[in-house]
């Protein structure tokens, strides 16, 4: 939540994109991997204090030219994970037990560590859905997180979703990379594309081939052994 010099409240991607906008004084990216709203996962509260009326405009612009992109992302609507996981920690709440329901309740950096992981970074799964079913500030969660784990939320997604399109790609037969985009939630296979070759520095098919042949190798060598 967002107020202005008059307590007026603002909220959500626009008042983001006001405060981005006003304190670097450049084009943002809404869309893609490098979104600045990735970056901004963390943040539960900032103090909007813009006299600037021209940085204010081109904000607004900016949020015009590219709010197809920020619609998709920030609409009250949950994707199938995130109504999967709201399922799983409302029945731990109803069984809690004295094992992993009960350790994973006890804290929200464990228990979103856990959803992460057992999503393998679905890029659909928010990480604000978690925080809100817990009653939990993003900040304070990310916080929290870091110090357990010494990487930030979005960082493990990155982690947990490249090791899992890692593993698809690399057995015999590979994965179909539209099987992998879909399993890891996107919709389109080319954001997909996009975000494994910023990460791996080659296409995932690219990357399937050379890695299918590096393990045939060892296999082969193995058998000369």
């Amino acid at each position: 939540m967002l107020a202005n010099e008059n307590n007026q409240a603002l909220s959500g991607p626009a008042a983001q994109c006001f405060v981005e906008a006003t304190s670097t004084g450049q084009r943002l990216p809404f869309s893609g991997d490098d979104s600045f709203l990735f970056t901004l996962a963390g943040v539960s509260y900032w103090r909007l204090d813009c006299t600037d009326i021209a940085a204010l405009i081109c904000a607004l612009v900016t949020l015009c030219l590219e709010g197809t992109a920020v619609t998709s992302r920030s609409t009250g609507k949950l994707s199938t994970i995130e109504i999967e996981v709201i399922r799983e920690m409302r029945a731990m709440r109803a069984s809690p037990g004295d094992g992993l329901n009960a350790s994973l309740l006890e804290s929200a950096a464990r228990a979103a560590h856990h959803f992460i992981l057992d999503s393998h970074g679905n890029v659909q799964l928010r990480l604000a859905t978690i925080a809100r079913e817990f009653g939990a500030e993003m900040r304070t969660l990310e916080r929290a997180f870091f110090d357990g784990y010494r990487m930030t939320m979005v960082e493990c997604q990155v982690e947990a979703r490249l090791a899992y399109s890692k593993r698809l790609l690399s057995i015999f037969p590979p994965t179909k990379i539209s099987a992998v985009a879909a399993l890891l939630g996107y919709n389109v296979v080319r954001d997909f594309n996009r975000f494994f070759k910023k990460h791996m520095r080659q296409s995932p098919r690219e990357w399937s081939r050379k890695e299918r042949a590096r393990i045939a190798s060892e296999k082969s060598r193995s058998s000369l052994d």
